[in-house]
């Protein structure tokens, strides 16, 4: 739903360039709640599901998330400050790792990229919404998180 939500309303939003990234969001947060493992699972059904409606090369979406998941999912900078603090450091920098390995991805398989322009008015306002837009996404994810942990099990 999120995969499909994103490709069709969600790409007619747009805030000073940015557009919420919602496969990302959710991937992203996952990752921090449950760690690699389990947000890697999503972010290779979500990014296979993005993939297949976009209109870029097949995998791109599915190694962008799964690099978000890897990088968000890691026990690193958990002593800075509040979780939402945490969570959106966290995101800021995924974000541009995630335009990044999609970027890279886009050029390999010969589609023309513009980096100047994708990084400076695609990556890094997507960045600062997409990491505003985490706690919001945090909050029913947390819940959900709670509801569905087997209890003595961690991956």
């Amino acid at each position: 739903m999120a995969a499909l939500a994103q490709s069709t309303a969600l790409a007619r939003v747009s805030l000073f360039g940015a557009q919420p990234d919602l496969v990302f969001l959710l991937v992203a947060v996952w990752a921090f709640l449950r760690g690699p493992a389990e947000g890697a699972v999503w972010a290779f059904i979500g990014g296979l599901l993005l993939d297949t409606l976009s209109g870029g090369p097949f995998g791109g979406f599915a190694l962008a998330l799964l690099a978000t998941a890897l990088l968000v999912g890691q026990q690193w900078g958990r002593e800075l400050g509040s979780t939402a603090f945490q969570l959106i450091l966290l995101v800021l920098v995924a974000c541009f790792v995630s335009h990044g390995v999609l970027l890279i991805t886009m050029s390999a398989t010969g589609y023309p990229v513009n980096w100047q322009y994708a990084l400076s008015h695609i990556a890094g306002p997507s960045a600062v919404l997409n990491a505003l837009l985490a706690p919001v996404i945090y909050q029913p994810l947390s819940w959900l998180d709670r509801r569905t942990r087997p209890e003595g099990i961690t991956f």
